[in-house]
C-alpha cells in the first residue's frame, strides 16, 4: 500500500487552531453612563493569528491587537470561538470582503465596523458578535445624534486639517451638539425601561 504522507511541521502550524477575539473599543465618554442600561458607542476590531482586522472610512485596515487608532479607547476583549484553517484563508477571505466594505463605503449606521466584524466573525466561526454592541447603530441615527462628537478611528495619520470638511470649516460630523429636549425624553425613556443586561 501507497504509505500515507505526514504533515510537515509547518504544514501543522498553518493550520493549528486559532482564538478568534473581538476587542471592544469605547468612542465615547458617555459610555460610562450608558453601558449599564445597555447603550454605548463602540469600535471593534476582530483578532485573527495575531493580527486585529476592522473596517472605517479609509476601507479594512489591520492593526495590532488592541491597539485601534484614536479615538478609540480599548475596554474588552471577547473570545468568540476559533479559526482552524490557515493564514491564507484568512486573507483570501479579506481580500473578498473588500469590495463589500470599500474605501468610502463606511456609515455610522448602516455599515460600520461593527457591521464589518460581525460579517468578518460570521465567515470565520459561523458566530455573529454580541448585539449590545452595535445596539446604538440598531436605534438609528436619530440616538447618535444624541451622541454628536462620536466617530470612528481612522486608519490614516492625522494631518494639520484632520478636523476640516472637505470644502473647508468644521465637519459636521466632529461637532459636539447638546441634547433636545425630544432626545432628552427619548434617553430617560431608555433610562427607565431599561434593565441594564447584554445580550
Amino acid at each position: 500500500p501507497k504509505p500515507v504522507r505526514q504533515p510537515e511541521r509547518g504544514e501543522m502550524a498553518a493550520l493549528a487552531a486559532r482564538e478568534v477575539i473581538l476587542h471592544v473599543y469605547d468612542l465615547h465618554q458617555g459610555n460610562s453612563w450608558l453601558s449599564p442600561i445597555g447603550f454605548g458607542v463602540f469600535h471593534t476590531g476582530l483578532e485573527i493569528g495575531g493580527m486585529e482586522y476592522s473596517f472605517s472610512q479609509e476601507g479594512i485596515f489591520k492593526c495590532a491587537p488592541r491597539q485601534a487608532p484614536p479615538p478609540a479607547k480599548f475596554r474588552e476583549s471577547i473570545v468568540l470561538g476559533e479559526h482552524h484553517g490557515s493564514h491564507n484563508e484568512v486573507s483570501q477571505i479579506i481580500r473578498e470582503m473588500r469590495d463589500e466594505f470599500a474605501p468610502g463605503t463606511y456609515d455610522l449606521v448602516r455599515k460600520n465596523c461593527n457591521s464589518f466584524t460581525n460579517a468578518l466573525s460570521l465567515r470565520i466561526t459561523g458566530v455573529p458578535i454580541p448585539t449590545w454592541v452595535n445596539r446604538a447603530a440598531s436605534v438609528g441615527s436619530f440616538f447618535l445624534g444624541a451622541m454628536g462628537g462620536a466617530g470612528a478611528p481612522s486608519s490614516q495619520p492625522k494631518n494639520g486639517e484632520a478636523g476640516a470638511a472637505e470644502g473647508g470649516g468644521p465637519d459636521p460630523r466632529k461637532q459636539k451638539r447638546q441634547l433636545t429636549e425630544k432626545q432628552k425624553d427619548m434617553l430617560a425613556r431608555i433610562k427607565k425601561g431599561g434593565n441594564g443586561s447584554s445580550s
